[in-house]
């Protein structure tokens, strides 16, 4: 039983030695040191994630149509935003609901929220017209 015992070890061990011999040839071989990247070739940075876009709408608290600033009350509470490129805040004033697309403090389009129609009233009971009779008196 010891013999099996050894012989499964050294088989085992075996193995063990030879995955990691094929492991290491599989690895992605290092770049030789004389074949660096050259100085005027610095790595390129990663482009920076972009904002992710966001979207309140609330009424306009207060306005700076000078500076280009405005502040929106939404459900969530205050948003303070600075007017984008092709925002005119000329468009609102205070007390107007929005709906403002932002990202990273930057409005990019702000849209005035259009008041709900009113809905139509239910018609009353239609009425007979003239001498007009239900069909059960007619007789």
């Amino acid at each position: 039983m010891k013999k099996i015992f050894t012989v499964l070890m050294a088989v085992a061990f075996a193995f063990s030695v030879a995955g990691l011999a094929v492991a290491a040839d599989k690895a992605a071989p290092a770049a030789p040191a004389d074949k660096a990247a050259p100085a005027d070739k610095a790595p390129v940075a990663k482009k920076a994630a972009k904002p992710k876009a966001m979207t309140v709408t609330g009424t306009i608290e207060a306005l700076d149509a000078a500076a280009g600033t405005f502040s929106v009350k939404g459900k969530k509470g205050n948003v303070d935003l600075k007017a984008g490129e092709k925002v005119k805040l000329g468009d609102v004033k205070v007390g107007d609901k929005v709906t403002v697309k932002y990202a990273d403090g930057t409005a990019s389009s702000v849209k005035a929220v259009k008041a709900p129609k009113a809905k139509a009233k239910p018609m009353a009971e239609a009425k007979p017209m003239g001498d007009a009779k239900p069909a059960a008196e007619k007789k």
